[in-house]
């Protein structure tokens, strides 16, 4: 190459000398990081199954994340710089099990799921429950929107959908 190519005079990666170390462990973590987050990002769009999804939008993206960091960490020179990046990661850790409960209930709720036989089905009192509840709300706005008198609500037992009284 002579010395008059662009990727020399502009310092690139074909600059002379070698690399830095940190340079190349900045570079495997930004690109390590970066494909996971597309890993994601592809899981989410392409399975499924809302428990595929559910675990390609929690373990990919909170390693790639934790990848992009590091990268932009080691290359980083002021100590309020990099120690911004730790709350970013911590957040990130603490919202990311909220989010992936979000949608396992939601998809749980709307039968999204491969019918697969649930051994112990603990949502299922839980779900039905509510949604009683709320249909009791809409009877009783219902009943006071045309003036009609309430009728009660069904009695709630333990156990309901398992073939308890």
């Amino acid at each position: 190459m002579s010395a008059s190519d662009p990727l020399l005079a502009s310092g690139g990666l074909l600059s002379e000398g070698p690399l830095e170390i940190l340079d190349v462990i900045s570079l495997v973590c930004l690109g390590l990081g970066a494909l996971l987050s597309l890993a994601a990002g592809v899981g989410l769009m392409r399975f499924s199954d809302v428990l595929m999804r559910m675990h390609a939008q929690t373990k990919p993206q909170i390693a790639g994340l934790m990848f992009l960091l590091i990268g932009l960490a080691v290359q980083q020179t002021h100590l309020p710089t990099i120690l911004f990046l730790i709350p970013i990661m911590f957040f990130q850790m603490l919202t990311t099990p909220a989010g992936a409960t979000m949608l396992a209930r939601a998809g749980y709720r709307s039968r999204q799921f491969d019918n697969v036989p649930l051994y112990a089905d603990e949502l299922a009192a839980a779900v039905e429950s509510a949604q009683r509840r709320t249909d009791d709300e809409l009877t009783r706005a219902h009943a006071v929107r045309t003036g009609q008198p309430e009728r009660e609500p069904a009695p709630e037992h333990e156990g309901l959908g398992h073939g308890e009284k």
